[in-house]
């Protein structure tokens, strides 16, 4: 199952959901730790484990990859398990290389990613502009905030955040269907100094590309 570029962001390690242990919110505290990710972290790299989760916690589908993160405007997003896929973004386009499918789809970033939760990681702004913040609290080892959507061309209508060490390390994504996207980041290292060509993609010789771009 080929994932879509919305279903690339997040996690929840926790036994329980986090909103249903969400307690009275502290919006400047919880807006302070997105901030200090959001505002200091220039570039990113690191490993994770995605899970699709239906509305009565059945596991629809689990993958893992690779990370890596240069902001504003660039990522490469690397999926080697259950399958190979590619997603990059150069800074003006996105390019999505499905491996089994010999097929490379290219689109503008404005148009490919820019409601996706994905752009909380690649964004250097301020993120109550576009969400409500709210503080959930200590969980196990991170500590968890809340993010609304105040866009309604969002899909998602919940976004949980897990930071430690002003860093995220996990994310969960809830839709309007009551399913989520769960992701735990591992390994992660900021500071890193990236080769610019981990942010160039070249398309293979003999796939089919899709999209204008190039």
């Amino acid at each position: 199952m080929t994932m879509t570029i919305r279903q690339i962001v997040l996690a929840a390690m926790l036994l329980l959901p986090i909103a249903a242990v969400a307690q009275d919110a502290v919006p400047d505290e919880g807006a302070q730790l997105v901030a200090a990710f959001v505002n200091d972290v220039v570039t990113l790299q690191g490993r994770f484990e995605q899970s699709l989760v239906d509305a009565d916690g059945e596991v629809l589908e689990r993958t893992s990859g690779t990370l890596q993160i240069q902001r504003p405007g660039q990522f490469r997003w690397t999926y080697t398990e259950p399958y190979e896929q590619h997603i990059v973004a150069d800074g003006s386009e996105l390019w999505i290389y499905d491996v089994d499918l010999d097929q490379v789809t290219v689109k503008s970033m404005d148009v490919g990613i820019s409601n996706a939760p994905i752009m909380i990681l690649m964004k250097q702004s301020d993120v109550t502009q576009q969400f409500k913040v709210s503080e959930v609290g200590q969980r196990k080892f991170l500590y968890w905030v809340e993010l609304e959507p105040q866009a309604s061309d969002l899909e998602y209508t919940r976004i949980y955040i897990g930071i430690e060490d002003d860093n995220v390390r996990a994310m969960e994504l809830q839709d309007q269907f009551g399913q989520s996207t769960q992701i735990v980041f591992e390994n992660l290292r900021v500071g890193v100094v990236h080769n610019p060509a981990t942010f160039k993609f070249v398309p293979p010789a003999g796939v089919d590309v899709y999209g204008v771009g190039g």
